[in-house]
């Protein structure tokens, strides 16, 4: 783990911060520390790794990758300062807007602007072990109502729309072996949805209860979505770096039992 030169402990031991497992994304990573939810990835996830890494959300509410591409080196630390063990990448729901929405990536740049951030000379000097997170898919039923509330034309997004975002997410990953979280997906199996059936969430097809109790507004996560994400992350990091596990990592402080007396 990277040092604090500047600090000790009085008997000449630098002290060592904690390792980082960052979450960047937009404002559902924003809202995973909200713990008024109930349940929240964020929180679960420095519950989960409590003692053994420092579990840091950098969701920006409203943000594109337009935006993530223009402020990643900003805040993402320099060897120097921490060592980013593992972060996630959660972009795509403001990407995915309807074209004449100000919040509207196009599709290649969206992939482009992901791959920038994953190849990105500071992501690099850091080699953290990455996780993409694709879109969750929306609801356009619940989505008329929050897009009423934020006085913007309805529809801000579609649920095709999204979908095709989701699947660029995953190629983005595929195309740069990292590993991804195939979150619309995973959202999409609850629900009963199979490939070809006319697409769950869209405003041509039944309401779906399944798909609305994951989501508060039609695009923002519930407790139930937040804990879908929580363990899909916990699934890739076991299939990719079991070592990374919470279990498998040791506490940075020992127990009280184990500390000296």
């Amino acid at each position: 783990m990277a040092t604090i030169e500047t600090q000790g402990d009085g008997d000449g031991n630098a002290f060592k911060p904690y390792d980082q497992f960052i979450l960047f994304g937009d404002s559902i990573t924003q809202m995973a520390c909200n713990q008024e939810l109930g349940f929240a990835f964020h929180a679960a996830l420095q519950e989960s790794y409590s003692r053994r890494l420092d579990v840091v959300n950098r969701g920006l509410a409203g943000y594109s990758t337009a935006h993530a591409v223009k402020v990643f080196d900003k805040f993402f630390p320099l060897p120097q300062t921490a060592n980013v063990r593992l972060m996630t990448i959660f972009f795509g729901a403001n990407d995915a807007c309807v074209p004449t929405h100000s919040q509207h990536v196009p599709l290649d740049q969206y992939k482009e602007n992901l791959k920038t951030i994953i190849q990105h000379p500071a992501t690099c000097a850091q080699n953290p072990r990455l996780i993409l997170i694709s879109p969750p898919p929306i609801n356009e039923y619940q989505l008329e109502k929050f897009d009423a509330i934020k006085n913007t034309p309805f529809p801000s997004r579609t649920a095709s729309f999204t979908k095709s975002y989701a699947a660029a997410a995953c190629e983005v990953g595929a195309s740069l072996n990292i590993p991804v979280v195939d979150l619309w997906s995973a959202f999409m199996k609850t629900t009963g949805w199979k490939e070809g059936e006319p697409l769950v969430g869209a405003h041509d097809v039944p309401s779906n209860e399944r798909l609305a109790s994951l989501l508060i507004d039609g695009l923002h996560l519930s407790p139930a979505g937040n804990r879908i994400v929580y363990d899909e992350i916990m699934k890739v990091i076991q299939a990719n770096w079991p070592d990374q596990t919470p279990e498998a990592l040791p506490m940075v402080f020992p127990s009280w039992g184990d500390a000296p007396k």
